[in-house]
């Protein structure tokens, strides 16, 4: 497959792989170790000419960091503390829904979870295989309302089927083998190693709030893939791909997930849900915070020793990723328990669950698509452009995409008469 691909006269570019490595080589380490040394000097012509900038020159560029600094402090705000929770809600209330219903007569039976496994799988795969004529015709349609539309249908069944696809997992895993804490743990290690060994990084652990998406045509329908797939054709590639995120790597992250919320239950106040669920969004959001806020200075040698980052880049990287992981378990798990205390006792939870766990999936995933970020769901499927280059590990820049989209809706509306279309939609 190529790097790009011609379709009926149009450029369509391969989708890249979600998170892309930033790998360091030795002339940029050793550039790096030269500003850390030597101070910048500014150097003129040989006719010691300095142009005086004007302003409007300045203003271009002031206009361009004061938009960087906000898009800096406020999407990490925004993703923890706003998108965060009613994700959350959409995957706790279909998780729910999918084990009340298992533990009815039908749902006990031992072929149901199989089958279900079976069934997501299934989608997956029309997912993958379809995605380019999807992309395509998508791109062929005037209308925004119908394309939004189509893509929110999209997401809504993908993410539904991520939920069926997990809790089949999951609970096979709780129903067949050792509920030993101990063993979960050292399986979890397991299946961490193993991610790291096979992709060198544990990335793909991590999801949100540390990922957000952007509802776009680019980011939620073609998938991209670590893989170089230049000398095989589409089909095959996405196949491969297919079999290695959806069987390979699904399985490692459910039990790398699977250990540690098991040892959070173990030993974070397991008799007392609230205080439980209070520590761990107090230990998890101050970390979410601190990692996002240092992404971008992570990579710059000079708050570590120049041995360590010459020696050990990825090892540095690796033990970031890690905590990212476990802050994004630490925050699942203080709202989860949150939820299920608190939000599935009330009347309407206890007396009509099936249709409580309906409503709060379809008022989150509403809001959601209202908000143009309903995908973070599943998180975004290819990699997303951050044109500040503010948060250089994850993906996360959704604030910046809307501010754009929102910008080109209202400089089209002033120089063209369109036809009428939901700002939102």
């Amino acid at each position: 497959m190529n790097e790009s691909t011609s379709c009926n006269d149009r450029f369509r570019p391969r989708a890249q792989s979600l998170f892309e490595t930033r790998l360091r080589t030795n002339t940029e380490l050793t550039i790096s170790l030269i500003d850390r040394f030597i101070p910048i000097r500014k150097f003129t012509d040989a006719s010691n000419e300095t142009p005086i900038p004007s302003d409007d020159d300045d203003e271009p560029t002031i206009e361009i960091r004061t938009k960087s600094i906000l898009f800096f402090i406020f999407q990490p705000l925004v993703a923890g503390l706003l998108v965060f929770p009613l994700l959350i809600l959409f995957w706790q209330a279909g998780w729910n829904f999918m084990v009340e219903w298992l533990l009815t007569p039908t749902g006990k039976h031992w072929i149901v979870l199989p089958l279900l496994y079976v069934l997501a799988q299934c989608i997956f795969l029309a997912v993958y295989l379809s995605q380019d004529r999807l992309y395509d015709f998508l791109h062929k349609q005037k209308s925004k309302l119908f394309i939004a539309i189509i893509l929110q249908l999209h997401t809504l069944m993908t993410s539904s089927t991520y939920i069926i696809q997990w809790v089949s997992m999951w609970t096979l895993w709780d129903r067949y083998t050792s509920g030993d804490w101990l063993l979960m743990l050292i399986v979890s290690i397991a299946a961490i190693l193993a991610v790291i060994i096979t992709m060198g990084h544990p990335c793909d652990l991590v999801c949100a709030p540390f990922i957000l998406s952007y509802d776009s045509i680019e980011y939620n329908i073609r998938i991209g893939t670590p893989f170089q797939t230049e000398k095989i054709s589409e089909r095959l590639a996405h196949f491969l791909n297919y079999i290695f995120y959806e069987f390979i790597m699904s399985l490692l992250s459910i039990l790398a997930w699977r250990g540690s919320y098991t040892l959070l239950d173990v030993f974070l106040y397991p008799n007392d849900p609230f205080k439980s669920a209070g520590l761990s969004l107090c230990f998890g959001y101050p970390l979410y915070f601190l990692l996002m806020y240092t992404q971008s200075c992570s990579d710059k040698i000079c708050s570590l020793p120049t041995f360590f980052y010459l020696n050990y880049p990825s090892l540095i990287r690796n033990i970031r990723h890690l905590a990212a992981f476990f802050a994004c378990v630490l925050l699942w798990r203080g709202f989860w328990l949150l939820f299920d205390t608190y939000v599935v006792t009330i009347p309407l939870a206890l007396k009509s669950p099936y249709l409580f766990y309906i409503l709060c999936m379809s008022i989150s995933f509403l809001i959601l698509s209202l908000i143009k970020t309903a995908s973070s769901i599943n998180g975004p499927m290819s990699h997303m452009y951050d044109q500040y280059d503010l948060f250089p590990h994850y993906p996360n820049c959704y604030l910046i995409h809307l501010f754009n989209d929102r910008k080109h809706l209202n400089s089209s509306k002033t120089t063209t008469d369109e036809p009428y279309s939901n700002p939102f939609l």
